[in-house]
């Protein structure tokens, strides 16, 4: 099999593949845009500016500083509550009894990440830059402790100053110090992955939200990603995490929005409903 996506998303007429010139320039801003499938019917959408760190035909790298202002959504009659604690039910509805969503302010919280986005992939590699004394299983570095995640999404579309894909949900992360993404031969190791969200995946085709196909074709891809890393090496260079530890060493944290409906957002600690590579 292949890396596919199992739905497209709405985006402007004018877009073109991350690894298509024109290429942005390093140090512009440009707006990393989460659609839904059925943007369409409510036009809420994830909207967080990003500095431009380098964009070429290998792909795309992009910075959200800590503390940076940004568009979050929420659904009605949980406007206080992160969408990931409304209960699955409620939130998994199918489309003809789903929640409205609306768009709130809100701000990223921790130190920082940088996005490392390969060309024709649904999928883009992060590295989550968090203070060390989260309480996580990690090495820890001048007081900021690193963590590489692998967030599923759709292929992105870009145009001159945004970006478009689609969250996944399904995430892939490498909780275990003893068993790092990066191994001591330089090799690539996935023996550590974990699947991230896996109650959220199963619950959005268990409650009608999607096709259940949606889902396989998910995991599927998460399981795919991590039989052939080796084909997405630049995206894993060790290097990004010296890169992004660098530019937390000359940011300072950017300020959060002040309004009453402001939401610190962050990939939270690995909750229940996790599955290893073997999906157990």
């Amino acid at each position: 099999m292949s890396l596919r996506d199992p739905f497209t998303i709405p985006t402007p007429s004018l877009v073109r593949p991350v690894g298509q010139a024109p290429f942005w320039s390093p140090g512009q801003t440009v707006t990393w845009t989460f659609r839904r499938f059925d943007f369409d019917r409510d036009r809420a959408e994830v909207a967080r500016p990003m500095r431009v760190i380098d964009d070429g035909p290998d792909g795309a790298v992009l910075w959200l500083a800590g503390g940076t202002p940004t568009q979050e959504t929420r659904i009605v009659g949980w406007e206080d509550t992160d969408s990931h604690d409304v209960p699955l039910k409620a939130r998994f509805r199918p489309l003809a009894e789903a929640p409205t969503r609306i768009n709130v302010e809100g701000s990223w919280r921790g130190r920082g990440v940088l996005k490392i986005v390969p060309p024709q992939v649904p999928f883009s590699v992060w590295v989550l830059l968090k203070d060390a004394g989260d309480g996580v299983d990690r090495p820890e570095i001048g007081g900021v402790r690193v963590e590489w995640y692998i967030n599923l999404e759709s292929t992105h579309q870009r145009t001159d100053d945004a970006l478009f894909t689609s969250d996944h949900i399904l995430d892939i992360t490498f909780p275990i110090s003893s068993m790092p993404l990066h191994a001591e031969d330089g090799r690539l190791d996935p023996t550590g992955a974990v699947f991230k969200d896996v109650d959220e995946l199963a619950a959005a085709a268990n409650f009608g939200a999607w096709p259940r196909e949606w889902s396989e074709i998910i995991r599927d891809n998460g399981s795919h990603l991590l039989d052939h890393l080796g084909d997405f090496g630049w995206a894993f260079e060790p290097e990004w995490e010296t890169v992004a530890r660098d530019l937390v060493g000359k940011a300072r944290l950017g300020a959060a929005s002040v309004r009453e409906k402001s939401f610190d957002q962050e990939h939270r600690a690995i909750p229940n409903g996790c599955y290893d590579r073997q999906h157990r």
